[in-house]
């Protein structure tokens, strides 16, 4: 689907999401910033939120896992899970599990691997505090259990005790309520991907 002019002009990228500034500007390219990752960092500085960590190294440690669960983790559960499910019930039609099995049992574990070891049974990914990691990775986990549930607290125990816990946090519930509210019209219950 292309997007219209106007859109195509504040996201070269063509994708979403956008944020503006209207304090900067209020149409066309001022005051808007294109890329989730770029928004973050605008509203850190912004908002002196603190979400960057506390070192330097901890710093670009949590900048890292936000770019994976951007890209690397995004792509394969947004993608190629969410979508072939969503998608054809949103048109009234019947989900591709097929192709989401694939992604789930095939893809998807080595990902939830390399998390699981990177949060070596802390509470948070960087450090001892709560970071853009956290929320990152855990929006991502957060889309996946709406839909199929989270992986199996068994063989990733740390990462379903992280996401359990971010979705207890303010900016979490609300969202998710919305969102369970949303997807239970088209989807009532969880797929079984199993």
């Amino acid at each position: 689907m292309a997007m219209p002019d106007w859109y195509a002009e504040i996201s070269p990228a063509g994708r979403i999401p956008v944020l503006r500034d209207k304090a900067i500007g209020t149409e066309g390219v001022a005051g808007t910033i294109a890329d989730s990752s770029a928004i973050c960092a605008y509203l850190e500085k912004k908002l002196s939120a603190g979400l960057y960590a506390d070192s330097v190294f901890d710093t670009g440690r949590a900048v890292w896992l936000e770019e994976y669960a951007d890209t690397e983790l995004a792509q394969p559960l947004g993608m190629k899970l969410f979508r072939p499910i969503m998608f054809p019930r949103f048109a009234g039609k019947e989900s591709d599990l097929e192709t989401a099995r694939h992604i789930y049992q095939e893809e998807l574990p080595r990902h939830f691997d390399y998390l699981e070891d990177a949060l070596a049974g802390n509470e948070f990914f960087v450090g001892n505090q709560y970071s853009i990691a956290d929320i990152a990775i855990a929006a991502q986990f957060t889309q996946l259990d709406l839909v199929v549930g989270l992986p199996n607290a068994i063989r990733w125990p740390a990462l379903a005790r992280h996401t359990q816990a971010t979705k207890q946090r303010p900016g979490f519930v609300d969202n998710l309520a919305a969102c369970s509210k949303m997807l239970g019209r088209v989807i009532p219950e969880k797929v079984d991907l199993s």
